[in-house]
């Protein structure tokens, strides 16, 4: 979706796998952006496995998306609960009404008209890890979300076909009133399967032969998204230069442009925090994790600027080392 003025921004946030860091990233995010001044609300649509709680030092007694979900309340920001830190607000998940993991279009599109409305600044989402149909349908919530990833190759592998399955699945979803369309895309995905890896190019190829209208007006709307990655648990600065490599492979098999975002360090006091369940950012900690946080909390309070080049990152995260 575009940023329209007035609006609250969605950054949703996801990542390939678990275990890369993604919650208590979202949730060390909002609370930066609320201490920034930014009005923010902190949302969890992990559904089928919510703990952002935990990450804020909330309790998991409150109603949350799950409720609103399926007791079809009509009023979201009424569940939004305040927090510890000024600015910031949180709507749990579904640890009051479990198995929410698969809701429908119809509950997507009305959880996303709710979002909305939300009295926000920003909107900080985080989402389920892996490929699930719900989490890459959240995922589109913004044309310019977040992957979060460490740097070990099952990890950016997994990230990448996060992607994968999110451009892929916008594709069939966009042919989906053409049957014939759906169809020849669905046997191409199968072929793929049992192959080489099919590459967007070759499904906008396809999608050409049966309708040029079709393939041209999808290849527009997926070109817009443009995902941002973060590069969790590193031990040097030079390790950011995987971006690099990242970038050229989602150019090249899936026609996606994307940029770094940052570079977040290895930190004992974040693994500490997590086992202790304390909120990280609790003390405004100076660690190598907490300022390359800050870093990229300060990127994205200025999104309209030009993404930093590569050697930029890499010399801001020798700062932070």
């Amino acid at each position: 979706m575009v940023n329209i003025p007035g609006r609250p921004r969605i950054i949703p946030i996801a990542s390939g796998k678990g275990g890369v860091g993604k919650s208590i990233f979202a949730a060390s995010l909002a609370i930066n952006l609320a201490r920034r001044g930014e009005s923010t609300v902190a949302v969890d649509l992990d559904l089928g496995g919510s703990n952002l709680h935990t990450y804020l030092g909330m309790p998991n007694t409150n109603p949350g998306v799950g409720d609103f979900l399926k007791q079809r309340l009509t009023d979201l920001p009424s569940l939004v609960v305040p927090t510890p830190v000024d600015n910031l607000g949180f709507l749990p998940g579904d640890g009051k009404t479990p198995f929410m993991a698969n809701i429908s279009t119809r509950q997507r599109l009305h959880l996303l008209d709710e979002l909305l409305r939300l009295k926000a600044r920003y909107i900080i989402v985080d989402l389920g890890a892996g490929s699930a149909i719900n989490t890459m349908n959240l995922f589109g919530l913004a044309l310019d979300g977040i992957v979060i990833t460490t740097l070990d190759t099952p990890a950016l592998m997994n990230a990448l076909v996060f992607l994968r399955n999110f451009t892929f699945a916008n594709i069939l979803s966009l042919a989906s009133e053409r049957a014939p369309t759906r169809k020849m895309l669905l046997n191409a995905y199968r072929r793929s399967a049992d192959g080489a890896n099919l590459t967007a190019e070759e499904i906008y190829d396809l999608l050409a032969a049966h309708d040029p209208l079709l393939a041209r007006q999808i290849r527009q709307r997926l070109e817009r998204f443009t995902p941002r990655f973060v590069y969790n648990m590193a031990d040097q600065p030079e390790d950011l230069r995987v971006a690099g490599r990242i970038q050229d492979t989602l150019k090249k098999n899936l026609s996606m442009n994307s940029s770094p975002l940052g570079l977040l360090f290895y930190d004992s006091a974040v693994r500490k925090s997590v086992r202790q369940n304390k909120v990280f950012l609790r003390e405004q900690p100076d660690t190598p994790y907490a300022r390359g946080l800050r870093a990229i909390t300060d990127r994205l309070l200025k999104s309209a600027a030009q993404s930093p080049s590569l050697e930029t990152l890499i010399s801001e995260a020798r700062r932070h080392a």
